[in-house]
């Protein structure tokens, strides 16, 4: 496949991607299990800690919507737009639970939220591959993309279940919000 926009692929770009990607897909699968496990902790219930997670998982079937739009938008930009997002909404989940105002149903919507975004996100990822690096090295950057992919689903809920152990949702939280706001300012692909 050809780089059609006239834009030489840089390994930078490509490099700063999977960095974001690993923030931002990484990010939203290690505090949706934390906040699961914040969930289990405020309401001592296996089941509703379960269940919340499970379906938290759910909107990554309309990966193939995020495919679509993926196609007929500015991928750069709906990097930043999803990272910019996430960003968002954790830090207006932080403000609730500031004000004791949280609820299993807000988690919920929180998690359920993030994922949507991560079910978005990622065909813009794969679909910026080629434009970032030359044809001969694209077999190795897509296994480079599907490899963090694959991570996140192992590493994230060990992770994220570490890191709740040790700093707590709050901490989690806030570290979230500004990584995910950092990430939506990494420098992205052009197209």
């Amino acid at each position: 496949m050809q780089n059609n926009f006239n834009v030489k692929p840089s390994p930078k770009d490509f490099n700063l991607m999977v960095l974001g990607q690993i923030v931002s897909i990484m990010g939203s699968a290690l505090l949706r299990f934390a906040l699961s496990l914040y969930v289990l902790d405020i309401t001592g219930s296996e089941a509703v800690f379960a269940t919340l997670y499970a379906i938290s998982n759910i909107p990554m079937l309309l990966s193939p919507i995020g495919g679509a739009i993926a196609d007929r938008f500015n991928r750069r930009n709906l990097m930043v737009i999803f990272d910019f997002t996430s960003s968002a909404v954790v830090f207006a989940f932080f403000a609730f639970l500031s004000y004791k105002q949280s609820s299993v149903i807000l988690i919920a919507v929180v998690m359920v939220l993030l994922s949507i975004i991560s079910a978005m996100y990622t065909p813009a990822v794969t679909a910026s591959i080629p434009l970032l690096v030359e044809e001969k090295k694209l077999e190795g950057a897509n296994g480079i993309v599907q490899a963090v992919q694959a991570l996140s689903s192992v590493a994230a809920p060990i992770l994220g279940g570490v890191l709740y152990g040790i700093i707590g949702v709050d901490a989690l939280i806030t570290i979230s919000g500004i990584a995910f706001f950092l990430s939506s300012s990494l420098p992205k692909c052009r197209r």
